[in-house]
């Protein structure tokens, strides 16, 4: 993260003693972030803030009755001023309120560590930006970028959902030879970053809190690199922070990663929602996973009803069969006749080294590229290469 060259100076507007104090704590430790040395009340606040003239205005949701009230005449009144909201738990469900309202950032108090210095130097960095003089243009539109985006998604739990849209996004990385966004869309209870051995206080929330003004620069600070070449977004580290995310910022931001990545490859777990709906709109096509059994086949079929009344069309759907090949299954073609469907892939079954990978931290594809599920995989990640080639030449 480039380092900021001046002082920002930092007013907190709170009458919490401990949260006060924690805020001095943790920023005197930064040269470039100087917490203003002043006690706000309701009856000072204005004049203080003429004063001291800050950067950046840490407000406390807890100061007054009417916090939303507040920030707006924050913002309105001291337009050079940007708020970080700081919310308890229970208030993180007002995410999308508080940014509509105007907050630039906000963060969760008790604060995580790091946390609050990381949002503060991201808000300082698109001060900067904006601060900086452009020769003014005709506006032109954006061109039309290919976007080629695929959700991994199974009405039923435990199907193998993010070992597979983890592999197949590095599998895709290898083909392409183009940076591929792995997106952890489950918005509780992720595991991407698990099967990574990724350790990241980032995620999705980091760009939600921005949603209106995220460029390529601050998505690239929030996705992180893996060792294999792809980027990952994780979910949320909380549920405060997860139920936060309304469907219409998740929106704005996929568009702004989509103008970033040429692929992104999202984990949408088992959990239909909004927002996981949200992600399928976003995507070209939703990959289907289900295992060889009657409770799966159940479920795929309910969702295949499901999808039609989401306009869907047919060939939207791609099935994968994963962990196939155990006396005991169901027999792939009679799936596929009771379906009416053709599967797109088949991945085979070997628990014991699925579950291998996944306590090491190490990818399928990394720790073994030739094992049959790295081959099957691969041929998984060919075929959608050529869906992406078909529709550029379109």
């Amino acid at each position: 993260m480039a380092e900021t060259s001046q002082i920002i100076n930092i007013l907190i507007v709170s009458e919490n003693e401990r949260m006060i104090a924690l805020t001095r704590s943790i920023l005197s430790r930064e040269e470039s972030l100087q917490l203003a040395d002043e006690m706000v009340t309701l009856r000072n606040l204005y004049s203080t803030i003429d004063k001291t003239r800050p950067d950046i205005i840490l407000l406390d949701f807890d100061f007054n009755d009417h916090p939303f009230d507040m920030l707006d005449n924050l913002t309105s009144q001291f337009p050079w001023c940007a708020v970080v909201a700081i919310l308890s738990e229970a208030e993180m469900v007002n995410l999308e309120r508080v940014v509509l309202s105007g907050a630039r950032a906000f963060i969760q108090y008790p604060y995580q560590k790091e946390k609050l210095v990381i949002t503060i130097k991201r808000v300082v960095q698109l001060i900067e930006r904006n601060q900086v003089p452009v020769q003014q243009e005709p506006e032109q539109e954006m061109p039309e970028t290919q976007k080629h985006t695929f959700t991994i998604f199974s009405p039923k739990g435990g199907v193998g959902t993010t070992t597979i849209a983890t592999n197949l996004a590095i599998s895709l990385q290898n083909t392409l030879k183009e940076e591929v966004l792995l997106l952890d869309g489950k918005q509780l209870f992720g595991h991407v970053p698990l099967h990574l051995n990724l350790l990241t206080g980032n995620s999705l929330t980091d760009l939600i809190a921005h949603a209106g003004m995220l460029d390529e620069q601050l998505i690239h600070q929030v996705a992180v690199k893996h060792s294999s070449g792809i980027r990952v977004l994780p979910s949320p580290s909380s549920v405060a922070e997860a139920q936060g995310i309304r469907p219409e910022s998740l929106y704005k931001v996929l568009q702004n990663l989509q103008q970033v990545f040429p692929v992104m490859v999202i984990d949408g777990g088992n959990n239909l929602n909004d927002n996981t709906v949200t992600y399928m709109d976003s995507s070209d096509k939703v990959i289907l996973v289900l295992n060889p059994d009657l409770a799966s086949m159940r479920d795929i079929r309910q969702f295949i009803e499901i999808s039609a009344t989401l306009s869907y069309p047919r060939e939207k759907l791609l099935f994968i069969l994963n962990a196939s090949g155990r006396k005991a299954d169901i027999r792939k073609q009679e799936i596929e006749n009771t379906l009416n469907i053709k599967f797109f892939g088949e991945i085979p079954a070997d628990e014991d080294f699925a579950l291998s990978c996944l306590n090491e931290g190490i990818p399928i594809m990394l720790k073994k590229n030739r094992h049959p599920i790295s081959r099957a995989i691969s041929q998984i990640a060919k075929k959608l290469v050529k869906l992406i080639k078909a529709s550029e030449e379109e």
